[in-house]
Formats: C-alpha cells, structure tokens, sequence
C-alpha cells in the first residue's frame, strides 16, 4: 500500500492565480514531482483537500492519518480554510508537515505560524520548489521521528488528544494484569519455599520474583522434589477480560498487537487452572514453566505500556519493540 501525502492549500484565489491555475500547479508542482520521483520509487499517493469549510469525516480522516502533510500558505493573508485544516493536523498528529508559500509583495506576515520554518518558492523557479518538496518528503520518509508537532510537543503530549484516553485506558490495563501477574507469582513463590522445607531443603531462594525462576533451576539435577507439589495456580481476571476487548488495537504497531495477544492466549490456555498439568511432562517441567512465563507476562505489559507512551516512529518506540521481540523469544510456549 502507498503512503499517503495530503496537501492543504487554497483552491480559488492566492496572490494572482486562480482556481485552474491553483489545480494546475498542485498537478504539475507536488503531486507529479513526488509520485513519479524515481528515488521515492513511486511509493507516495499525493492528494488534496476540498474547497469546503465544511471539514468532513473523510478530510479529518486525511488530515490525522496521512504520512506527510504538505501546506501552502499562498496568499496575501492566512486562508481561513488552509489555517484551519493545519490547526487540526498540528492537534492530531506528530507526523511531518512541509509549509511552502510563494513570495509575494503583498504577503503580510502569517502570525500563526511566523516561527515554523516555511519554504518561500518562487512561480518563474518551480523547480526549486520541487527539488526542495522531494527533498523533504525523502528525509521525513527515512526518518520520521526527526519532525514534532509544535502543539503537541508544547503540550507535552507524545500522542494526539483523541489518542490520550484509550491509551490511558490500555495503559491502566496492562498495569492491572502486570500486578496480578506478580501478585501470583510471589504466592507462588511462597508456595514452592513451604513445599521445599518440608522436603528438608532450606536452599530455596524465593525473592525477588524476578529470579524464581532462576531458584527453580537449580533443582533441575533432581526434579523428582516436585512430584507431590500440590498448588493451584490462579487465573488473571483482568487477561481474560483483556482477551475479549483487544484494548491495543490501533494504539501499537500491528505486530505488536498481535504478539501481545498471541501471547496471552497461550498464557491463558496452558496456565488455566483446569488445563496447567496437561501440558508439562512433570510438575517440575510446569514449575518453572510457570515462574518463566508469568515473569515474561509482566515485563511484556510493562514493555507495552513503555511502547504506548513512546512517540511513533521513534527510535525509542523501535528500541522497545525489538526489545519486546526478544523478550517473547525467551518464552517456553513456542517448545511445546
């Protein structure tokens, strides 16, 4: 699928074009220059607003969702249409947008956005303009992270507003399932230290629970110590609940979305209270299977909600989802 630049600007009047020489030269001056660009490799599809104050679901859908953003300001004043619809780009998203403006001696001084550095292009050299256009959208292409919305990044915002409840939302979820999960395996923890001193083994180091695991190695020489070890391990509520409403989707990169709950289907199905001693040769094996996999489930959702608070296309955000990846490789679910 080809990304998508959306292109604000006026349609009937700008300094002394008219509406065909407007069309005219958002065919032959940003949208050809991109989409048959031979080092953009044709993966860009340039489009443009309507001559409609009326901001339709379709346009808000453009103007929030689209890779890049480029906005001419043309005109002696601010056109109301052109400020309103960057407004809005500015509130919704961090992705890039490009200002133009053709100079003019009429043009007086745009207010709104006199610090944001705008490229002033002259009509008798629209090759400049296009040279300078497919620089940018190259650049903004390689590496997206390198622009920030100036409303957001005031705001302090990593996310657009729409986005700050149902990450919030999400956020408080997985904090939910990722406590439960320790909460678990503490007891648990406990649980194996009482069972091992009855056996006579006071070795059991049981804390922290980043390490249980770890301790449940150790008797790996002699796993038979767990054969009478008679514990019911507990379900997570909220996991379930979270199998049922998907809260990430849209909110992470898709993979990560599928990896997280790929993950917690399996957790779910082989640790539920009723399945656990099906699927683990000896009470050892699902032991440490246990402690493993509900270590991995908390830094997984805590990874998560690192990667919802990270801003897109960041090499932070990248950092962590790799890290993500790396944590799942750890899991013993793909050896069964």
């Amino acid at each position: 699928m080809k990304k998508k630049i959306f292109v604000i600007m006026p349609f009937v009047q700008a300094n002394n074009r008219d509406q065909a020489a407007l069309t005219k030269f958002f065919e032959d001056h940003l949208k050809q220059p991109i989409e048959d660009n031979k080092d953009l490799n044709g993966k860009f599809e340039v489009a443009r607003s309507s001559d409609d104050f009326l901001i339709l679901d379709n346009i808000l859908l453009d103007l929030a969702n689209s890779d890049m953003v480029i906005c001419d300001l043309s005109g002696t004043q601010a056109n109301p249409n052109v400020i309103y619809e960057l407004g809005i780009r500015f509130s919704v998203s961090h992705k890039p947008v490009i200002l133009i403006r053709e100079q003019a001696e009429s043009n007086k001084s745009m207010f709104d956005v006199a610090g944001l550095h705008t490229f002033h292009y002259n009509m008798n050299d629209t090759k400049t303009l296009e040279r300078h256009i497919v620089k940018k959208v190259k650049e903004y292409d390689e590496e997206p992270a390198k622009y920030t919305s100036p409303v957001l990044k005031i705001l302090n915002h990593e996310a657009a507003f729409w986005m700050q409840l149902p990450i919030r939302k999400a956020s408080a979820f997985l904090g939910g399932i990722a406590s439960a999960a320790e909460a678990n395996l503490s007891a648990f923890a406990k649980a194996v230290n009482n069972h091992l001193r009855k056996k006579g083994d006071n070795d059991f180091l049981a804390s922290p629970v980043t390490t249980i695991y770890k301790s449940i190695e150790a008797y790996s020489s002699s796993p038979e110590i767990f054969d009478d070890f008679d514990y019911h391990i507990s379900s997570i509520p909220s996991l379930d609940s979270y199998l049922s409403s998907v809260y990430l989707l849209g909110l992470v990169e898709e993979s990560v979305e599928k990896s997280f709950r790929t993950y917690a289907m399996n957790y779910s199905l082989y640790f539920n209270r009723n399945n656990s001693r099906f699927f683990w040769a000896t009470r050892f094996d699902e032991a440490h299977a246990y402690a493993m996999e509900t270590l991995i489930l908390m830094n997984l959702c805590r990874m998560t909600i690192n990667i919802l608070k990270a801003k897109p296309d960041s090499q932070d955000r990248k950092n962590l989802v790799v890290s993500l990846n790396d944590q799942l490789k750890n899991s013993e679910f793909g050896a069964i």
